[in-house]
């Protein structure tokens, strides 16, 4: 097959049938195709058959109009007239004007495009064209379209009274097999230290614990007598810290201290979600906790544990919640997800009637990547909170509804599975995979964390204090 009629572009395509099809071609353009029969190894049985012309069609769709697009110092928003019926189309961006280093993104059934991860005051090139499923161009692209970045807003005045917000699962004190042969996999009394060592290092004013069991410690010194968070609520306040719970009922039971021959008895009990508070600077006005939605599949309890609390350098009022969501990635737990999350939502209006500003932390169990949708995040994020980080579904970078100022480590994954080589995007700018949250209603977020202790080259060191990283911010209550 070729386009010019004295074969000297002449291009080769091999078929085992009698019907073949060709792509990539040119809209518009006459082709001249001629057969001949070859071997297996490409040798020439027959002379070729004489040539004929073949003219392909226009473009069957029009390159898209009224490209139009804005900018923020990070991102760029683009628009245009829908083609009707397009497959998809092919956005490519580049900060060359001749689009010789373009990057393509693809976009289905929408005529919108927010472009992240761009860098402030920048000249960026765009052109836009409709494409099949496959990547085959069906439209021209549309002319160049320059867009310059803003430049970076004015930093905000410092916060006079930040309050220190933490969320850390610290791993269940029995979550490791016998048989696991990770060195790094170790149980609660190998690394409680290091648990406690991680939450003193920034301290939080309130912070949302989960897997801090209810159960009692297989412990010499405590065995029979004492459970994993209370374990830790001591270790804290022996090494200095100053931390007390909200609840520290195990069960919810008439006698609260253990579940044998248990009378049920609302004792604000919620097993291993927590929430921890520092006395000096927070104040409990009231607590609770909530039963979530469960399946028929056992497994354990899930709760909301929350509280009214105050600030005591400000006065403020805020409400505090703390869950952690069902495990299971199996058929079914996606929609228990959401289901649990919505009840999380109508416990924040029930026990938050005044409008208080909110902070919902936990581990979700769900991400930005897990498939159909990030559901449980989407609820919360639905009825009003804001994920500092703006990390939402199928994204690498912020969205601009992200309220975090400073940002430390947060391209890192918050669950880092004790692997010493870190899960997350390499780009600092970038966001890392969560599946654990803090989440808050309209307020400055001056600073967020997620606290990694990492050698010079990058990668985890010393004791692996959870299978969790604990993940603070700074806010500033309104």
């Amino acid at each position: 097959m070729y386009s010019k009629s004295d074969m000297s572009d002449s291009i080769y395509r091999r078929y085992t049938t009698s019907a073949g099809v060709v792509t990539g071609l040119l809209p518009n353009t006459d082709y001249f195709v001629r057969v001949r029969v070859i071997g297996s190894e490409g040798e020439s049985l027959t002379g070729y058959s004489s040539a004929v012309r073949v003219r392909t069609p226009e473009d069957p769709f029009p390159t898209p109009t009224g490209l139009t697009a804005s900018s923020t110092h990070r991102t760029v928003d683009l628009t245009w007239n829908p083609v009707p019926n397009a497959p998809q189309y092919r956005l490519a961006v580049a900060t060359k004007p001749d689009m010789s280093d373009a990057e393509w993104r693809r976009y289905a059934q929408v005529n919108t495009a927010e472009v992240r991860g761009l860098n402030a005051s920048t000249k960026y090139y765009f052109q836009l064209r409709v494409i099949d499923d496959a990547g085959v161009a069906l439209s021209d692209y549309t002319p160049v379209q320059t867009v310059t970045t803003k430049a970076v807003p004015p930093a905000q005045p410092v916060l006079s009274n930040p309050l220190t917000v933490g969320s850390y699962n610290v791993m269940c004190a029995n979550c490791v097999a016998e048989d696991d042969d990770n060195p790094d996999a170790l149980v609660w009394a190998d690394r409680r230290d290091a648990v406690v060592t991680t939450i003193k290092s920034r301290m939080p004013d309130i912070l949302g614990v989960q897997e801090a069991s209810q159960g009692w410690l297989d412990d010499a010194a405590y065995k029979g007598g004492l459970s994993q968070f209370e374990d830790l609520v001591q270790r804290l306040n022996a090494s200095g810290a100053s931390y007390a719970l909200s609840n520290s009922s195990r069960n919810n039971c008439v006698n609260p201290a253990t579940p044998t021959n248990c009378t049920y008895a609302d004792q604000g009990a919620s097993q291993g979600t927590k929430i921890f508070y520092n006395p000096n600077t927070v104040e409990i006005i009231k607590s609770g906790s909530r039963a979530l939605p469960m399946s028929a599949v056992p497994e354990n309890q899930r709760y909301i544990a929350w509280a009214v609390a105050k600030q005591k350098s400000t006065g403020k009022l805020f409400f505090f919640g703390d869950t952690h969501l069902s495990t299971s990635k199996e058929a079914g737990f996606y929609e228990l997800r959401r289901l649990q999350a919505e009840a999380i939502v109508r416990v924040i209006s029930e026990e938050n009637p005044e409008g208080l500003p909110v902070l919902m932390t936990g581990d979700l169990n769900s991400s930005k990547w897990l498939e159909p949708s990030n559901a449980p995040y989407d609820v919360l994020i639905d009825a009003g909170l804001v994920d500092p980080l703006g990390n939402d579904y199928g994204q690498e970078f912020p969205s601009m509804s992200a309220t975090a100022e400073h940002r430390i480590n947060a391209n890192l994954n918050s669950w880092n599975g004790l692997e010493r080589i870190p899960r997350g995007n390499p780009n600092p700018a970038a966001n890392g995979t969560y599946i654990d949250y803090i989440l808050t209603s309209k307020m400055r977020v001056a600073e967020w964390e997620t606290v990694a202790a990492l050698d010079s080259a990058g990668n985890y060191s010393g004791v692996f204090p959870s299978d969790h990283n604990l993940i603070v911010a700074k806010v500033g209550l309104p």
